[in-house]
């Protein structure tokens, strides 16, 4: 992961919740956090076995970690899932939404009323129980919020609509944090995320939404000229929630080698 500075959050009690820690993006997070010296509770959805190897990384980098199950459809198991992790690490001062609930490209004209409230609910109300459940404890911290995002709401990648509007709706709320919560001390950022060779992508390469000609087209507009790593977005993610980011709130920064340029 790279040379990065231990005890990165200005000793502030407690640890960090890294919901979507079965995720290569979220897997790269929780290892990015511990080697800056945070405690690790990460979240899983349907991989249990998947979170739990991303815990041991954590254990392994010397901090202490669990993997605990929510599900975002389940708005009790939001506030459940903050309150056990405030409890186990004695305070809260990272939250890190990097979950990518399952979905498929598609072109909007095609995607039925349903299928689109049903990603807003589990991804944007899902993101928004967790943080409305973590406040208390990140205005005790002053703490941080960092969503993962998507450039797509910058330059936007057909059929991807499913993915991106609930992203757009993460980002206002991103704003709506940094705005209203500032005065306690709480900062709120997202992280664009580009195009990877990794994660999502092959998710969606395996299912036949993003066939190889795509991935070929899509590299021709990437000025860098190559796909993005989970861990580039991880140390993005682990700058905007440290103390080298103590000014900076309500932006997003994307990473994505200039794609949306």
């Amino acid at each position: 992961m790279g040379d990065v500075r231990e005890n990165a959050f200005g000793d502030r009690a407690g640890g960090a919740l890294v919901v979507g820690g079965s995720g290569a993006i979220g897997r790269a997070a929780a290892e990015r956090l511990a080697a800056m010296g945070a405690d690790v509770t990460v979240t899983y959805a349907g991989s249990p076995d998947t979170a739990r190897e991303t815990a041991a990384l954590v254990e392994k980098a010397g901090r202490r970690a669990a993997a605990v199950r929510l599900d975002l459809s389940d708005l009790e198991q939001a506030r459940t899932a903050v309150e056990d992790t405030v409890a186990r690490h004695g305070g809260l001062h990272t939250v890190v939404l990097a979950a990518s609930p399952t979905n498929h490209q598609s072109w909007a004209s095609r995607l039925s009323p349903e299928q689109y409230a049903e990603q807003l609910r589990v991804d944007s109300g899902g993101s928004f129980a967790v943080v409305s459940a973590a406040l208390p404890a990140l205005r005790e911290s002053r703490g941080s919020v960092v969503v993962v995002s998507s450039v797509a709401n910058r330059r936007y990648v057909l059929r991807d609509v499913l993915s991106s509007g609930p992203k757009a709706a993460n980002e206002a709320l991103v704003k709506a944090v940094a705005a209203e919560e500032g005065r306690f001390g709480v900062r709120a950022n997202a992280v664009g995320v580009g195009i990877l060779d990794e994660g999502m992508t092959t998710t969606l390469m395996a299912s036949g939404d993003i066939r190889p000609q795509d991935l070929d087209a899509a590299l021709g507009r990437i000025p860098l000229r190559t796909f993005g790593k989970a861990r580039d977005i991880a140390a993005m993610v682990g700058f905007l929630a440290s103390d080298d980011a103590r000014y900076v709130t309500g932006q997003w920064i994307d990473v994505d080698g200039g794609y949306g340029i």
